[in-house]
């Protein structure tokens, strides 16, 4: 077993896989020029993370508080396309 922690990487996109009983989270990379040139091409997978449902479930609130604690200190973080998730 490694007795250093691994480098962290950069992502900009999360593909996210469910199956009955897990969840697979692929953190990529897409270059800020793929970006400006409107290219719709794939994205590196620069991490892959996969974890029970329930640990899942159980991070949401712990993210929600470390969120919320950082915009109140320093201001309200952009979130594009945040709003296509409100429920009515």
């Amino acid at each position: 077993m490694p007795t250093d922690p691994p480098q962290p990487v950069y992502a900009n996109v999360v593909q996210m896989t469910l199956g009955p009983f897990d969840m697979v989270l692929d953190f990529g990379f897409r270059s800020p020029e793929e970006l400006a040139r409107g290219e719709e091409a794939d994205h590196e997978v620069v991490a892959r993370v996969a974890m029970s449902l329930s640990h899942a479930k159980s991070m949401l609130p712990l993210m929600a508080k470390i969120i919320a604690d950082y915009e109140q200190k320093f201001g309200t973080i952009p979130s594009p396309g945040f709003g296509d998730f409100s429920r009515e």
